[in-house]
């Protein structure tokens, strides 16, 4: 009778092991991020209007640290379209902010296909009980290492921009 208990004890301590690294590395995921948005400014960064006509990505951190997703961007400077796409190559998720980083794969204007991308967004809640409309900012780009160094120190805003219209959902893990 004694073998039979310490044998279940010691199979349940295994289980339990086997289930505290399970959410660990689940939890080591870092969360996801995915969203569309749209929104127009006026008398930004030299512009008379800037819009931002639709703006679609989706997010993930792995266990591993690694991200993984894609994003689709479009705007218009004073009637010049501008438009990016690509996968996402890096995230970082705190609370409800999302610093999120990736590569130009394809883009009208060829001189940045290649090029780093990066940008932030805060989830700001859903329908009624949203305090405030979700915030982006437009999409910045450079280098490879400027996108992962965003990523990784996930810098205060310099430009946000409540949207106009969509959603953006972050979820830490």
């Amino acid at each position: 009778m004694r073998r039979e208990r310490l044998a279940v004890l010691a199979v349940c301590a295994l289980a339990a092991l086997g289930l505290a690294a399970a959410v660990e590395a689940g939890g080591a995921g870092g969360g996801s991020a995915t969203g569309g948005s749209h929104l127009t400014v006026h008398d930004v960064f030299g512009l008379e209007t800037l819009e931002l006509q639709a703006f679609g990505f989706n997010a993930k951190t792995r266990a591993d640290g690694s991200a993984d997703g894609w994003y689709t961007y479009r705007e218009v400077d004073d009637g010049a379209p501008f438009v990016a796409r690509g996968p996402v190559t890096c995230m970082t998720v705190i609370g409800n902010d999302a610093w999120i980083g990736g590569t130009i794969t394809d883009s009208n204007d060829p001189t940045v296909v290649g090029a780093g991308s990066w940008w932030h967004v805060t989830d700001s809640g859903e329908g009624a009980g949203a305090g405030a409309p979700d915030i982006t900012t437009f999409l910045g780009i450079g280098t490879a290492a400027d996108t992962q160094a965003f990523c990784d120190d996930h810098p205060a805003y310099r430009h946000p921009f409540p949207i106009d219209g969509g959603n953006i959902q972050v979820r830490p893990m």
